[in-house]
């Protein structure tokens, strides 16, 4: 029977999210569900029955299956398909994902960074659609990155390309997790613009924010967009700051890869124009004039589906 469908699975922190993907990038069914606290055994298991659940929403059943395409947080080795100590995913140590789940469905199995599922998925169907080359950056608690040249993932010698969230942007500046300082995501991630603007509020820097941080309620990154739209100096302040920062990662995303577009993804895109007006404005003050090769800065368009779109979409390049 001819394959008709891969399916993508998205494993984070506390939940798995799949979805059966046709050949030409449409959904044909979804689900999610909760995974928090366990194990690589339970998930697996999860992940079979996630799996035939999807394909039985499609109505079809394993024959059908092209390939599994799964995206986790690494590190790990794409080319031998183990997760070596996954962040935010307990006792996930040296598990090889692929070889296991591959004997329990007996399928292919393609395993990649979730930065660089949805980076894919972006290129395959969405903002990238019919380029060549796509550099995304998911601006969330941290900030991650995908690097897709010439069709391809782009994983390096050690297979960590693209932790573009970790490219250094204030020399010895503010410490980051990493064990590095100034890094990108300490600037320009959704976690930092809160942070930042809790921490001047906590200094003394007067907001519209400051009752509900005196108060001890939680603050995001869309508080802060919220009170920056209607006209917060403080709030207007940290979030030009985090654009500027993001308009020199993409100018040095510019000189690095010369992509034709760079996509400002993650929970921080929910700004829209908000977004990516300020860090176009940014980066048309700071570009270099000595060659108009600047990639167009753009929203995502398949939103929290790209991850899964994006490891269906690796499995069927496998395939091919």
């Amino acid at each position: 029977m001819n394959v008709s469908v891969a399916i993508g699975i998205d494993l984070g922190g506390t939940n798995l999210k799949g979805a059966a993907v046709d050949r030409d990038g449409r959904i044909l069914a979804k689900d999610a569900h909760s995974v928090a606290g366990l194990g690589p055994d339970s998930v697996m298991a999860d992940m079979v029955g996630l799996i035939d659940r999807l394909l039985a929403d499609a109505s079809l059943d394993r024959s059908h299956l092209a390939g599994v395409g799964v995206g986790t947080p690494g590190p790990l080795s794409h080319r031998t398909g183990r997760i070596i100590r996954a962040a935010n995913l307990p006792g996930w140590v040296d598990v090889p994902i692929r070889d296991r789940l591959g004997e329990m469905l007996q399928t292919p199995i393609v395993l990649d960074n979730d930065a660089n599922a949805a980076a894919f998925g972006e290129f395959w169907v969405g903002a990238g659609r019919g380029q060549d080359d796509l550099v995304m950056l998911t601006l969330g608690t941290g900030v991650g990155g995908g690097v897709v040249l010439d069709g391809r993932i782009l994983h390096g010698q050690f297979e960590n390309a693209g932790e573009l969230g970790h490219t250094i942007v204030a020399v010895d500046g503010l410490p980051c997790s990493c064990g590095q300082r100034g890094c990108l995501e300490q600037y320009a991630s959704a976690g930092a613009v809160a942070r930042r603007v809790v921490s001047a509020i906590q200094e003394g820097e007067p907001s519209a924010l400051s009752n509900a941080v005196g108060k001890g309620e939680p603050i995001d990154a869309e508080h802060v967009v919220q009170c920056a739209k209607a006209g917060d100096p403080l709030c207007l302040r940290i979030w030009d700051e985090a654009c500027l920062y993001l308009a020199a990662a993409c100018i040095n995303i510019q000189h690095a890869f010369n992509p034709a577009c760079v996509v400002l993804g993650g929970g921080m895109s929910e700004a829209g124009d908000f977004l990516v007006d300020r860090v176009t404005d940014h980066v048309s003050r700071q570009r270099w004039k000595l060659h108009d090769d600047l990639p167009a800065i753009t929203l995502p368009q398949l939103g929290y589906d790209a991850g899964v779109i994006g490891a269906a979409g690796l499995a069927w390049r496998q395939r091919a």
